[in-house]
């Protein structure tokens, strides 16, 4: 990914800033001029070549997204999932850009009646325990060419959403204690909705593929190579301790190699072939619970997704000001659903995987660049895997 900078509090102990920087993890992405993220140059392009739909999910989508569900597993003591509208937006208060009230009884009508106001601020009320925990279901139709051959990919994406996002797991006691003379550790920064979890269907409607958001990129699991499909069709996700990062589900205690974005050095960290960067916290699993959820539908130019303020307190500290809508996860460029797939297919400590990589950052565009190199690998091993592994032998 490209780099952004973020101010900060020049008053902070300099002793604090390694720590500050790696720690801005699960935020949203801040360009250079410190506007919000949703201005960044590209997306209202995309937007006028792909304008969103107004209508919901067709029945017929809504069973295949009831279908194929996930099963989200919790750490002990973690919130729940929380509904956006009804838990999270009700009782908060909405400002314009110059800090005046627009209402104090926020609607799903009043936020969406600023959702295009880049300097609008929604502010929750005081956190609450949920009360009604919503996911939101929405489906996308993608045509691809493999080899000459045209080809149809269903995307069935699940919004799990957080009233608030805490720093990862794998933090150090003494971090810990530092940071926590700063902010609450718990609360870094409010609502967490970027936590999508994307099952890739063929065209016969068979899952094969597993995209799971985390941080500012995204991770992608072929179903029978390292993520697996239950009987019931429904995967199984496990949210990551304080960063509600999500995981395939796996028993126990696991740490997972985590970084901001995918620089190049934090690129090379993350596939094992470089060192561990200074600026680095693991995310943490240790599922316990199921998390209990209503499935919900949103058209997809609601302000959940589309608005472009910021759905959350500014914050003094850069990196805990409240994210733009839900659409706005990953850079432009990637915007489709097939290339952010491909983005975030590779396997650590593959060589093929490594060759690749390497090939790409030697371009300026080298987010880019992968995803469109790991294509291939990533088609011919998803028809491996669709054997569910029998005499396959992945690349």
């Amino acid at each position: 990914m490209p780099h952004w900078t973020n101010s900060f509090d020049k008053g902070l102990s300099y002793r604090l800033l390694p720590i500050l920087f790696v720690l801005l993890f699960a935020i949203p992405v801040i360009p250079a001029n410190g506007a919000n993220f949703s201005q960044r140059p590209g997306f209202a392009q995309w937007y006028a070549n792909n304008p969103p739909s107004d209508e919901l999910p067709s029945v017929s989508d809504q069973v295949l997204l009831k279908k194929h569900r996930p099963r989200v597993y919790l750490p002990v003591g973690h919130d729940g999932l929380t509904g956006f509208y009804q838990d999270y937006v009700s009782g908060g208060v909405l400002r314009d850009g110059k800090g005046e009230v627009v209402s104090r009884n926020v609607t799903r009508a009043v936020l969406n009646a600023h959702k295009s106001d880049p300097e609008a601020v929604f502010t929750p009320a005081p956190f609450t325990p949920p009360e009604d925990p919503r996911v939101f279901g929405r489906i996308v139709r993608e045509q691809v060419t493999w080899q000459g051959e045209a080809r149809e990919l269903t995307f069935l994406t699940y919004h799990l959403v957080f009233a608030r996002s805490g720093l990862p797991g794998g933090l150090l006691g003494w971090q810990k204690l530092a940071l926590g003379l700063i902010g609450d550790l718990k609360d870094w920064h409010q609502l967490d909705h970027y936590t999508a979890a994307t099952l890739v269907l063929d065209a016969q409607e068979n899952p094969f593929a597993l995209v799971l958001q985390q941080h500012n990129y995204q991770r992608t699991y072929l179903l029978g190579e390292i993520a697996a499909l239950p009987e019931d069709g429904r995967v199984e996700i496990d949210v990551a301790i304080g960063s509600n990062e999500l995981f395939p589900h796996a028993a126990g205690r696991r740490n997972h190699r985590a970084v901001p974005f995918m620089t190049p050095v934090n690129f090379r960290y993350m596939i094992g072939t470089g060192g561990r960067p200074y600026l680095t916290a693991d995310d943490v699993t240790e599922p316990a619970n199921e998390a209990e959820y209503t499935l919900g539908f949103l058209p997809p130019t609601d302000a959940f997704y589309t608005f472009q303020g910021s759905l959350g307190a500014l914050r003094l500290l850069p990196g805990r000001d409240g994210p733009p809508g839900a659409d706005y996860n990953t850079l432009p460029e990637l915007k489709p659903l097939t290339l952010q797939m491909l983005s975030g297919y590779w396997r650590e400590k593959n060589p093929g995987d490594i060759r690749r990589l390497e090939r790409a950052l030697r371009t300026q565009q080298y987010w880019l660049a992968h995803a469109k190199g790991q294509a291939d690998v990533f088609f011919s091993n998803a028809a491996c895997a669709k054997r569910w592994g029998e005499n396959c032998a992945f690349d």
